[in-house]
């Protein structure tokens, strides 16, 4: 009876343990799914509180991952926004949630799916950085640093110029 008790607690200790290691793995695969690349925001116009960002998103796992929310170390509140062509005009709206399928990258680029950052208490300026975190519904999360960039080119200078 004796060896009976301790086979079972054996096997249930050994049994929690490996429910905690594929648990475990698990958490890593989930946290690692996800790549990031090319991340920037854009620097704001004077006067503006809100500002958008763009990135490409790669889903290196083997199931769909399913974005669905955001965080920045600059704003309180993060969406994602597409454009859309209605009826000749072009109209920003924004989505719940973006697909990553498995193998994927999906591409938030100017005029079409990105972020949009709101409540910015200060304007970025060029060359600042942001640590931005993407959530999921099965994949984990994903942190990665963003660059603002400026919208205005840098002009040739006067002294390039020879008539």
């Amino acid at each position: 009876m004796k060896n009976n008790l301790i086979l079972a607690l054996l096997t249930a200790t050994l049994s929690a343990t490996a429910v905690f290691a594929v648990a475990a793995i698990s958490a890593v695969e989930n946290a690692t799914n996800l790549s990031v690349t090319n991340a920037h925001i854009r620097a704001m116009p004077p006067g503006q509180s809100k500002t958008a960002g763009f990135l490409a998103v790669t889903n290196n796992g083997t199931k769909i991952c399913q974005l669905t929310s955001a965080k920045s170390t600059f704003s309180d509140r993060l969406e994602f926004h597409e454009h859309q062509h209605d009826q000749g005009m072009m109209k920003m709206r924004p989505v719940a949630r973006v697909v990553v399928p498995p193998g994927e990258t999906v591409v938030f680029a100017p005029g079409g799916l990105h972020l949009m950052l709101f409540n910015l208490t200060e304007a970025p300026q060029a060359g600042d950085i942001t640590q931005i975190q993407l959530f999921t519904d099965q994949c984990g999360s994903v942190s990665f640093d963003a660059k603002v960039r400026s919208l205005v080119k840098k002009s040739m200078s006067m002294d390039g110029m020879h008539h």
